[in-house]
């Protein structure tokens, strides 16, 4: 039975947020927003608890926490990029960016239930309290990350418009070139302590297994600490001299790449990761 439940669950999760990506979309159609906001707000919430679902049945599974692997991040990823945004900002946003942010989730999720396992793992996931707060926290910091990059990659989509004088649907339903720059800053400031966090919780965990030759100069734990040192300097921009709005966005873009590419890298190279020994 939770077999089924999953495989339906990675079948139905992309498609709701591909349709809420749709439906907050909608509001390009014309210059009145739909008259479906307390509807949209209802399937956002219940398409949150279907995808916690997921992990509960995992969860179950395993006996314990769920032991995630790469699709799995993405998926848990795509989950807390869209709790974060629906807790934190929903209401403050225009649904351009609600939208984009949707889309986004429907690619996380979709590649996870593409390529991650359609069937509960029977293996145990982390018991201790130490190690579960470390994948939450990597999570949570990941999802932190995500979000940064797409309010950069919004930054220099409404920038090119006003350089271009292209007053169209979109520049009208952005939010300003100030409130992105500073929604990027604050994602990146909240990826940049998580990731510190998680990747020395990491290390300090490896070392306590006796995992050898593992620390700072371990070829995951670079490029997870090139991806934090990254968005720390984009989260002080505003600080440091010569690192303007438009750089910083750049910043974040190129930073969100750099943590998909320190993913892959981890499921490439599964070795290099002391995750493996698990």
């Amino acid at each position: 039975m939770s077999q089924q439940l999953v495989q339906a669950l990675s079948v139905a999760l992309p498609s709701l947020y591909l349709f809420l990506g749709v439906l907050y979309g909608m509001s390009f159609a014309g210059d009145r927003e739909p008259p479906i906001g307390r509807a949209r707000r209802a399937l956002v919430l219940s398409t949150l608890l279907l995808h916690a679902c997921v992990f509960l049945v995992l969860g179950d599974a395993s006996g314990g926490f769920p032991r995630l692997d790469v699709w799995l991040s993405l998926s848990a990823v795509a989950l807390v990029v869209v709790s974060l945004f629906s807790c934190v900002t929903l209401r403050q946003q225009q649904p351009t960016v609600a939208a984009i942010v949707f889309i986004a989730a429907f690619v996380l999720q979709l590649s996870a239930s593409m390529f991650g396992p359609l069937e509960p793992l029977t293996h145990r996931g982390p018991s201790n309290v130490v190690t579960i707060m470390h994948v939450l926290t990597v999570v949570l910091a990941s999802a932190a990350v995500v979000l940064s990059g797409l309010y950069g990659f919004l930054y220099l989509l409404l920038l090119r418009q006003m350089q271009r004088q292209t007053f169209g649907a979109l520049f009208r339903r952005l939010p300003d070139l100030r409130q992105l720059s500073r929604m990027t800053r604050l994602s990146a400031l909240a990826g940049f302590f998580g990731l510190l966090l998680g990747v020395n919780v990491g290390i300090a965990m490896a070392h306590s297994r006796g995992v050898e030759g593992f620390g700072y100069t371990d070829s995951f734990v670079l490029s997870m600490l090139a991806v934090c040192f990254h968005f720390g300097l984009i989260a002080f921009s505003k600080r440091i001299p010569g690192i303007t709005a438009s750089r910083a966005s750049w910043a974040a873009v190129g930073g969100l790449i750099l943590l998909l590419a320190a993913l892959i890298m981890s499921t490439v190279l599964p070795e290099a990761s002391f995750h493996s020994l698990d």
